[in-house]
This record gives C-alpha cells, sequence and structure tokens, in this order.
C-alpha cells in the first residue's frame, strides 16, 4: 500500500513542480521610456536609474542594450536597474569593450542589502553573465566608473520572477507532511 501510495506521489509532485517553473522573461530595454535628461529608463518590469555624472543610451551596442554614458561619451558610467519584484535566475550580455575596461556586478535584496557581486574584465567582443548563483534579489548595480576603455554596454537581460513561499504558507504544508507519515505508519502496524 506505501509502495503504490509512492508511485503516485512522486509523479504528482513532479507534475506540480514542472507546471510552477515559469520560463526566463527578457527586460526590452528599446520599449522603454527615457525621462530625466536622460537619467532614468522605465519599463513595465523595471526601472534603470543613472549614476552620478552618468546618462543612459539605449542602443545596438549588443542586441537590446543600454550603456552608461559619462561625460567623455564612452560606457564608463554607474547604473542601477531596479525590478518592481524579486528575481532570481537573472543573466545578461555584455559588450563593447577594450582594454582597461572591467566592471563590477553587485545585487542587492529588496532592503537593499548586497547579495553578492561579480567582476567584469572583457576586454573586445561580446559575453554573458549567470548570476543564478546569487539566488534571489531587487536590483543590480553596474559600475563601470574606473574603467579606462570603452567602458560596457548590458543587454538581453534575462530574469525568472522569484517563487518564495512565505513561511505561514509552508508552515501548513510541513505539518500535514507529517501528518500523513504519521497516519501511514499507524495503518502500517494496525
Amino acid at each position: 500500500m506505501v509502495n503504490k501510495m509512492y508511485k503516485i506521489a512522486i509523479p504528482v509532485a513532479a507534475l506540480a513542480l514542472a507546471a510552477s517553473s515559469a520560463s526566463a522573461a527578457t527586460l526590452d530595454f528599446t520599449s522603454g521610456a527615457i525621462s530625466g535628461f536622460g537619467t532614468v529608463l522605465t519599463m513595465p518590469e523595471a526601472t534603470v536609474t543613472a549614476g552620478p555624472g552618468t546618462t543612459l543610451s539605449v542602443g545596438d551596442f549588443i542586441p537590446n542594450a543600454v550603456c552608461p554614458l559619462s561625460s567623455g561619451l564612452v560606457c564608463v558610467g554607474a547604473m542601477t536597474l531596479t525590478w518592481n519584484f524579486d528575481v532570481e535566475n537573472v543573466g545578461f550580455e555584455y559588450g563593447n569593450g577594450s582594454p582597461g575596461d572591467f566592471a563590477t556586478v553587485t545585487a542587492f535584496d529588496a532592503s537593499n542589502s548586497s547579495v553578492g557581486s561579480v567582476a567584469l574584465t572583457l576586454t573586445s567582443g561580446t559575453s554573458s553573465e549567470d548570476l543564478s548563483g546569487l539566488g534571489v534579489f531587487r536590483s543590480l548595480e553596474f559600475d563601470n566608473v574606473g574603467a579606462t576603455g570603452a567602458g560596457y554596454a548590458y543587454g538581453n537581460v534575462t530574469f525568472d520572477r522569484a517563487t518564495v513561499i512565505p513561511l505561514p504558507a509552508s508552515l501548513p504544508l510541513l505539518l500535514g507532511a507529517f501528518g500523513g507519515l504519521a497516519l501511514m505508519r499507524r495503518k502500517r502496524t494496525a
């Protein structure tokens, strides 16, 4: 009886997990509206804000990209990408780099605490970066300020909306599972 129950429960759980997994969405910088003298780019899912002394330029440096422009008209500046909700499994492409370029990308949670960062050191062409190891976060800060080359443009930002089950909702599930196990054990001994 118990073996039969496991044969049914495992496929049902797998189907539930498959149904709950979402496909990655991509931010469309080209559909956003730039305001604030070029310092804010607003999209339905997120907002990009330029750092001090930086304006934003949307273009084809790499597909679907935004560049933090400094006064020297190179992509050497800072910007912050903030989603309207928590995200996970984030990835992006970056490029337009040249010798002397580097950047730091730092992820922050909803309370603005750092959850981790990565260093970018590409000196030519384009590359991609996978931030799924950083877990769930709300915003990314791209800092190219110290670079001495052409700087980086960032594009094709993909993400999954985070699906966090709050503790009050998960506690009854856990208690139900323990109750089910106790019931199965009781029936087995009877």
